[in-house]
């Protein structure tokens, strides 16, 4: 496969057989995501790599025994913690869920202070949702992006690229937008990778996702159209993506990615009227002082 793309806002292009040139390096420190950088957790994307979608490890043991802020002794939101294991990814694919975890190192002593507690990096997979499994070489980095989730899940499982983008769930995702609860299944409708993560893959075996951004646009616009393509109620949008202004604003090319959003993330477009000649800034507003940032499936917990 040839590469046709790097960075996380750009073609929405790059193979999967390329882990060399997306981990990152220990001489050079790697430029760091920013607003229009669609990362998984939003509260790591300030740790999360702009080329690699990575967090190093020293960036994910930090501050590992944090549980949260809490107020009159309840957890402000609901906690995705493992006990005292922080989760970084759920992936659920062919009868098995996969796992990348920070959890204390074994063998110390019951009476240390939490903060003082070491945390290590871990990879585990189990035959179930709540069940116990077996551990796997641990990682040296963590995913935070669409694309690096990806390359992590095919590094564990050796499948091709275009099985995971079919087969795999993203549980955690799941979990982050139904209050940590945990699906009665382990193909959970909306939480497929194509689906949520708006992947597919080309003729050629390149993996696209449209987290990022496409040829031609702007990642401001992309990362707008992201916001809204996100809620719940997808019909103002649906109407906006088959009228002029769609191609008028977002270009022949950028009106077509939008419509593949909406036919990935709802498995068909809909017969819909157009939407009156109005842009797409007014005609789904920021609120005040909102921040227009990418994180996939939005920013619901």
């Amino acid at each position: 496969m040839k590469v046709t793309g790097s960075e996380s806002e750009g073609s929405g292009y790059l193979p999967m057989n390329t882990q060399s040139e997306t981990r990152p390096s220990a001489h050079e420190p790697e430029r760091k995501a920013t607003s229009h950088t669609a990362v998984l957790d939003p509260d790591r994307r300030k740790d999360t790599g702009l080329k690699s979608g990575l967090i190093t490890k020293e960036d994910a043991l930090r501050m590992a025994y944090y549980s949260g802020v809490t107020f009159h002794g309840h957890a402000a939101l609901a906690s995705l913690r493992l006990g005292d294991e922080i989760v970084f990814y759920e992936v659920a694919l062919d009868g098995r869920i996969y796992r990348a975890l920070a959890r204390p190192v074994s063998g110390q002593s019951p009476r240390v202070a939490r903060h003082d507690q070491q945390y290590e990096l871990a990879r585990a997979w189990a035959p179930g949702l709540r069940s116990d499994g077996l551990m796997l070489a641990p990682p040296a980095a963590i995913p935070n992006t669409p694309r690096a989730l990806v390359q992590e899940i095919q590094e564990i499982t050796g499948l091709p690229v275009d099985d995971i983008v079919e087969r795999a769930y993203s549980i955690l995702n799941y979990r982050r937008h139904n209050g940590a609860k945990y699906p009665e299944t382990m193909e959970p409708k909306g939480y497929s990778f194509r689906e949520l993560l708006l992947m597919s893959v080309d003729e050629s075996g390149n993996l696209k996702t449209l987290y990022e951004t496409p040829a031609g646009v702007s990642p401001e616009k992309w990362t707008n159209f992201l916001r809204i393509l996100d809620r719940q109620e997808r019909e103002p949008l649906r109407q906006y993506a088959v009228s002029g202004m769609a191609i008028a604003e977002y270009g022949e090319s950028g009106a077509a990615a939008i419509r593949a959003a909406l036919v990935l993330r709802d498995g068909h477009l809909r017969a819909s009227p157009p939407a009156s000649y109005l842009p797409f800034t007014e005609r789904f507003p920021l609120a005040d002082h909102q921040k227009l940032e990418r994180t996939v499936g939005g920013s619901r917990r």
